[in-house]
């Protein structure tokens, strides 16, 4: 019995050390529509099409947990159903980082992301605006 218990202790500990090693980007922001915190839900593809969904809070902050080195797709869906796309690039790490990433909704320049762990910025382009409003 004991030695089940040590055998898996130590799977386990394996399994953890492992989830632990591969290198992860903690993306967060504040999205903003038309200058005030925004309630909107978040889609980023990375260049294989896996989708990682996100919504922001009431204050318009949000996070997700990416992949380094990957370019994404972001899709933002406002409440009224309006979208914007940006493209942002994640500089590649082999270990944790932070990086922050406002967006600003109805604005033609985009944010540059900051990186918290080393100060490495994060490329992203102007959003291409896409309307699709509720019918009334």
């Amino acid at each position: 019995m004991t030695a089940r218990i040590i055998t898996l202790c130590i799977l386990a500990a394996s399994y953890l050390l492992a989830w632990q090693l591969e290198p992860t980007v903690l993306l967060r922001g504040v999205v903003r529509y038309k200058g005030t915190p925004a309630n909107v839900e978040l889609l980023f593809r990375d260049e294989s099409g896996k989708p990682v969904r996100a919504k922001s809070a009431a204050d318009g902050s949000y996070q997700t947990v990416l992949t380094p080195g990957r370019t994404y797709t972001i899709t933002i869906t406002t409440e009224n159903l309006e979208r914007f796309t940006y493209a942002l690039t994640l500089p590649p790490s082999n270990k944790f980082s932070e990086l922050t990433q406002d967006f600003s909704l109805a604005e033609t320049v985009a944010q540059t992301a900051t990186s918290r762990a080393n100060s490495q910025s994060v490329h992203s382009t102007s959003p291409s605006k896409k309307s699709k409003r509720k019918k009334r």
